[in-house]
């Protein structure tokens, strides 16, 4: 039995020490978050907007288009990356709502089940 109980000493203080060197390299997610998910494709696609805000500059610049087709294009991806930017503060406020909400419910169910129940 004290062999038992040291072996489980021993993995529980190997697992508390190996842990954050684990979460560290692998992010510390064990679960899928499709909120961070979203966000994360969001902001990838508004970088795409603004590498092709830069291609558009230099085409300009080189002369490959005229003013009024850069302009045009300029004023598409501008327009696309103020919609991604939106998005991304709709999914940043529902995120906090939701987490408020959790935190809300959470509370008056510590504060509940806190109180002593009556007797009859």
């Amino acid at each position: 039995m004290t062999i038992l109980v040291l072996t489980l000493l021993v993995l529980v203080a190997i697992v508390v020490l190996v842990y954050p060197f684990w979460a560290a390299r692998y992010g510390g997610v064990l679960f899928d978050d499709p909120a961070r998910d979203l966000e994360a494709g969001i902001r990838r696609a508004r970088n795409r907007v603004y590498e092709e805000i830069r291609a558009l500059q230099q085409e300009y610049f080189l002369g490959n288009m005229t003013e009024a087709e850069y302009r045009g294009q300029l004023q598409a991806a501008r327009q696309r990356a103020a919609e991604l930017i939106r998005e991304q503060q709709q999914v940043n406020e529902t995120t906090v709502a939701i987490e408020d909400r959790v935190d809300t419910e959470l509370r008056e169910i510590l504060l509940r089940d806190g109180e002593p129940e009556e007797r009859t």
